[in-house]
């Protein structure tokens, strides 16, 4: 049986990956904390910061699950915990572009739309009905599909077999990123729409290239993945 081994050279890369991003998140969210309270980190998001910052934080730590033999509760991890804390942040990242953009456009034009926003919240209510969805999403993927870990032989060499969690692993991975690539297209649109706002506002230029890096690894994903049946699509899945 084939899966993730800890002795793999891809594994131990991707491992120091996630301990490097882990430590930096962790410095960047420290940092916020300490000046929680400044024009700086109020502007730049304020207590979302530390929505967007957590679950990436929680996502890293999800690392050694994709290691070693898969059983049923590391499967469920898998399947599940990463996917949302992934949109949990991408999610964070487009509502502030789309903020960015309604302070000087959608305020002047539309107070009492603008007016309820800020009154209910509505950052914090749109992340969390993006969340559910999410969920509800994952739920109905993990329904459809199985849990429990499955052996297949691996199509370049049918001796080995490889163990793994999702054997429909192509349509999983459509499904749980179709709501991530729709979050992004729009937070794309906003960070667009706000190029013009003055350089103390503006974001748009570090959004745009996150956007684009997402959907260019994206699509690199999903075109490897769909020539590819090896152990190294659990590093991607």
């Amino acid at each position: 049986l084939a899966f993730l081994k800890w002795q793999d050279t891809s594994t131990l890369v991707v491992a120091m990956l996630a301990a490097l991003g882990f430590l930096s998140t962790l410095a960047i969210l420290v940092i916020f904390w300490k000046h929680l309270q400044t024009p700086m980190v109020r502007s730049a998001g304020g207590p979302m910061c530390f929505l967007i910052l957590t679950p990436l934080l929680l996502a890293y730590v999800m690392v050694p699950v994709y290691v070693g033999p898969p059983t049923v509760s590391t499967c469920l991890c898998r399947q599940t915990f990463f996917t949302l804390c992934f949109t949990v942040c991408i999610s964070c990242i487009t509502v502030r572009s789309f903020q960015i953009v309604c302070v000087f456009k959608m305020a002047s034009r539309l107070p009492r739309a603008y007016s309820y926003w800020l009154r209910y919240h509505g950052p914090y209510v749109f992340v969390a009905l993006v969340t559910v969805l999410k969920a509800v999403i994952v739920a109905c993927n993990l329904l459809a599909t199985t849990a429990s870990p499955i052996a297949r032989a691996d199509p370049g060499d049918p001796k080995i077999m490889v163990l793994s969690c999702n054997p429909n692993y192509r349509q999983g991975l459509l499904v749980n990123t179709s709501l991530d690539l729709l979050l992004s297209v729009a937070g794309f649109s906003f960070a667009y729409m706000g190029k013009e706002l003055p350089t103390s506002y503006n974001e748009a230029k570090f959004i745009t290239l996150c956007m684009t890096f997402y959907v260019t690894s994206s699509i690199s994903l999903c075109t490897f993945m769909s020539v590819y049946e090896g152990v190294l699509v659990t590093l991607l899945d």
